[in-house]
């Protein structure tokens, strides 16, 4: 009997990036803070691990809050890089057969190099259909880092725009939640090109 793949997903509360490997039976390790989980202080895990998903936090790096990074200084900028840090340390440690990381347009590129790719949401929604495909058409640049198989395009029309700015402004936490969510039409084809190996 073959061993169970283990998949490491790294700073997800939602669970949406790494769902459908969950759904095919991988052995599912999912990391946040907000479940009590500081991937700083993170071990490295017992046994081999197959892939590994990455998505730190984008608050102290992205560049739509660009206008907030002179105040909040450099303690917030060590913040926000201690993450990326130490998920690229489990991926160094772990040596996976695959592994991604994605993060906004930002600061990152000046620290780890230019990303391999970059999509927005409405890429992928072919993937789904009905009403899932319809809340997918969107606009919101993504970057990729990592080893890795990009998965195929099913684009369809950017119909909702820059939908997350439109609806989700703001520093609430339920909009930080919507905002950092990994679109499900990505995580079906990032799955079906780097899961089924």
């Amino acid at each position: 009997m073959a061993e169970t793949k283990t998949i490491l997903s790294l700073c997800d509360y939602s669970g949406a990036w790494c769902e459908p490997f969950r759904r095919a039976g991988y052995d599912v390790r999912q990391y946040d803070l907000k479940n009590g989980d500081d991937i700083v202080l993170i071990k490295k895990p017992a046994g081999s691990v197959y892939g590994i998903l990455a998505a730190p936090p984008c608050t102290h790096l992205a560049n739509s809050g660009a206008r907030h990074f002179k105040a909040k200084g450099d303690k917030a900028l060590k913040e926000g890089l201690a993450l990326v840090d130490a998920c690229l340390r489990i991926v160094y440690a772990t040596q996976p057969a695959f592994w991604c990381m994605e993060n906004p347009i930002g600061r990152l590129i000046h620290y780890i190099g230019k990303w391999q790719h970059i999509f927005n949401p409405c890429d992928f929604a072919g993937y789904l259909s009905g009403a899932e495909a319809e809340a997918e058409q969107y606009t919101k640049k993504t970057c990729l880092w990592g080893n890795f198989t990009m998965p195929e395009k099913k684009p369809l029309p950017p119909v909702l725009g820059s939908k997350m700015w439109r609806l989700y402004g703001g520093k609430s936490e339920r909009t930080k939640a919507m905002r950092s969510m990994t679109p499900k039409g990505f995580a079906e084809a990032f799955f079906l090109a780097n899961g089924n190996n």
